[in-house]
């Protein structure tokens, strides 16, 4: 299974779009890996995860061809993962050549709600599925479970288990914070070769509990290891960061590298084997 991430920033982005913060202003003059847009993944160029305002930009800059999706899973309604508008360029106003059929799009109920009313259902190809937590659907060769993360108690938020047909297994944790226990308990059934997890607040522990620091990864990382769901020699990757945290990219690799965790940036690819297989994980 290959992972790419397309986008690693926070909602406001790194730079954020009116921000003159010490740590905006070292990424507009560093650029490179500091340069973060908003988050989204894509699984072998085919499984899709969230479609945030940047798609058009990630589009144009990995040469992406969003044709080829066999489906899109929304983690939940908040902007800078859901521009679900953006759909509406695949009606036949838009495209001179149809889709071969249409695309599958899942999410939690009220994101598939706004689609049904937003969308124009009679031009635009999609067909819209309301997932629920912890209930797998296979698509595409793909088992595709949601689990609730900790985010917005006033919306349904998802992460997702996504596993291949070699058995290949991903948690995409993001967005969230600390999970409550009925997760914890759901992921002890599984056994993961590969995270992504978010690490919105850097290095700033407390406050704001809907979203990850880097003790909160590394700890992540040390439980699942310890009970059972993960292996230490297995790819765990980070992403959402915050300008707010402070750290450019060489400096949270500095902290997280030695943790096992590898720090994420726009157009990072990763591989991510079962665990019957030892090929090596990065493929940049």
């Amino acid at each position: 299974m290959k992972v790419t991430l397309l986008g690693t920033s926070g909602a406001e982005g790194w730079p954020g779009l009116f921000c003159d913060c010490t740590a905006c202003a070292k990424a507009r003059t560093m650029r490179g890996k500091n340069i973060r847009t908003r988050s989204s993944a894509l699984i072998d160029g085919v499984i899709k995860i969230d479609f945030p305002p940047d798609i058009l930009h990630q589009v144009i800059t990995y040469d992406l061809d969003l044709r080829a999706m066999k489906a899109l899973f929304f983690t939940h309604g908040h902007d800078d993962h859901f521009s679900g508008p953006e759909l509406q360029y695949l009606s036949d106003y838009f495209v001179t050549t149809p889709l071969p059929c249409p695309l599958p799009v899942y999410g939690p109920p009220e994101v598939i709600r706004f689609l049904e009313h937003r969308l124009d259902l009679a031009r635009v190809p999609v067909t819209l599925h309301v997932m629920e937590p912890w209930r797998t659907v296979c698509i595409a060769g793909y088992r595709v479970t949601p689990l609730l993360a900790q985010h917005d108690p006033t919306q349904t938020c998802f992460n997702y288990i996504i596993q291949d047909r070699e058995g290949a297994t991903v948690l995409y944790a993001s967005d969230t914070g600390w999970y409550d226990e009925v997760t914890w308990k759901f992921l002890r059934t599984w056994q993961l070769d590969g995270i992504v997890a978010e690490c919105s607040k850097g290095p700033i522990d407390g406050g704001y509990m809907a979203h990850m620091c880097i003790s909160d990864v590394c700890r992540m990382r040390k439980k699942l290891i310890a009970e059972g769901s993960f292996r230490a020699d297995a790819p765990m990757v980070t992403t959402h960061f915050s300008h707010l945290g402070g750290l450019m990219h060489d400096e949270l690799e500095a902290i997280l590298g030695p943790e096992g965790i590898s720090t994420g940036y726009d157009g990072l690819t990763f591989n991510v084997h079962s665990r019957h297989s030892a090929s090596s994980a990065f493929a940049e």
